[in-house]
This record gives structure tokens, C-alpha cells and sequence, in this order.
């Protein structure tokens, strides 16, 4: 009966966190750390060992198709890392005047220098820089198209080779990694071959030394 209810229970659990199932097969998650969070978070019976909800994490496991890892080897990559503190992030609707107001901001800052960056997607312009906007925000017109804004951010950027765009699930790697660390991305862009990451600065020690274990930088 006991065998019966972990395995339920083990099932529950992958059913719930689907993603789960990729990160143990691949290695990202060891099934140890996994049985005592499982057992901690009081989803096993209170009898069951660490020991016995692990075994039971690999029985389920291995009876499901195996999701191979990535197709590219980050030792023969020649990657780079970069990280920048104390950021701002402001995000416009986008629509014509707002378009206008976040470009004549970008190209004010552009000319002094402070670090800043412009993404425009189908819905929303984000502005990144460095540069004190407080002045900007006096602006009462300003005020009113800027949907978010978001201090005490840092980035770290890594260079991929545009190629890797061809690899399936590499961006998933990252952003693995950094959910195995307990960090949230607060905004994510890739530009050409470059991947932003913002992070709060008090992780972004922690996000550049995860990020380089990882891609082995």
C-alpha cells in the first residue's frame, strides 16, 4: 500500500511540474536534494524516508521517454559574460506618441555616458539604462505613458553565437539554471546573438556565478 500511494504521489507531483521531468533526466536537479523537498513540502506520506521518495522519483523517471540534452557543447563556444549594476527599466504601451517619447529619451541618454538600451516589441517598448531619469519623470505627459518603473536592477548578458538559435531548448538551459538557483528574472531579451538578463542587483553575484558554472565561462 505504501508503494502504491508514493508512486501516486510521485506522479502527482511530475504531472503538477511537467518541466520537472526534463530537469532530472538532464541532470539539472539532483533526486536527492528533490525526495527531501518533496517530503519537506509534506506531498509524501510523513513515514516515507528521503531515501524511499528518491528511489521511487527514479522508478517513475525511467519509465517515461528520455528527453536527451542539448546538442551543443558550451566548452567549444568561446562565450562571454558581462554584467552591469544599478539599472532602470521603463515600459511604454507602445502606440505612435508613446514610440515618439521613449526614442527622444533614448537618444538623450545616448549621447551622454550612461549605458542605455531600447526593445520594441508588438505591445510594449522597454527602455534600460543606468542614467538617473528622475528628471525625465518630472514630466507630467511622461508620467502617464510609462506603464512600469522599475529600480535596483543589474543585467548580465551573455554573447551566443547567433548559431545556437538553431539548438532546441537552449534558451530553456538558461533560464533552468537560474530557476534551479532561486532567482526571478525580472525581464529577458535577446538581441542578435546576445541574451539580457535583469535581475534584481542583490542577485546579481549570484546570477553571473550560476550562469558561468552553467555554460561553463
Amino acid at each position: 500500500m505504501m508503494f502504491i500511494n508514493m508512486s501516486n504521489t510521485i506522479g502527482t507531483f511530475f504531472k503538477s511540474n511537467p518541466f520537472m521531468v526534463k530537469y532530472v533526466q538532464t541532470g539539472l536537479v539532483n533526486i536527492m536534494s528533490l525526495a527531501r523537498y518533496i517530503k519537506n513540502s509534506n506531498k509524501a506520506e510523513k513515514n516515507a524516508s528521503i531515501a524511499a521518495i528518491g528511489m521511487e522519483i527514479r522508478r517513475y523517471v525511467s519509465r517515461l521517454p528520455i528527453q536527451n540534452k542539448l546538442n551543443f557543447n558550451t566548452d567549444v563556444q568561446n562565450l562571454h559574460l558581462v554584467t552591469r549594476s544599478n539599472l532602470q527599466e521603463l515600459i511604454f504601451i507602445k502606440n505612435p506618441q508613446n514610440r515618439e517619447y521613449a526614442h527622444n529619451i533614448f537618444n538623450k541618454i545616448s549621447k551622454t555616458k550612461y549605458f542605455s538600451c531600447i526593445v520594441e516589441g508588438d505591445k510594449e517598448i522597454t527602455l534600460i539604462t543606468d542614467f538617473d531619469v528622475e528628471d525625465f519623470l518630472k514630466d507630467k505627459i511622461l508620467n502617464k505613458m510609462i506603464l512600469y518603473h522599475t529600480t535596483g536592477l543589474g543585467f548580465v548578458s551573455v554573447d551566443f553565437p547567433i548559431k545556437l538559435r538553431k539548438v532546441v531548448g537552449v534558451y530553456s538551459y538558461v533560464l533552468s539554471a537560474l530557476q534551479l538557483a532561486d532567482i526571478s528574472i525580472h525581464s529577458f531579451h535577446t538581441i542578435g546573438g546576445e541574451i539580457l538578463i535583469l535581475v534584481k542587483n542583490g542577485d546579481l553575484i549570484k546570477t553571473q556565478e550560476v550562469l558561468t558554472s552553467a555554460l561553463k565561462i
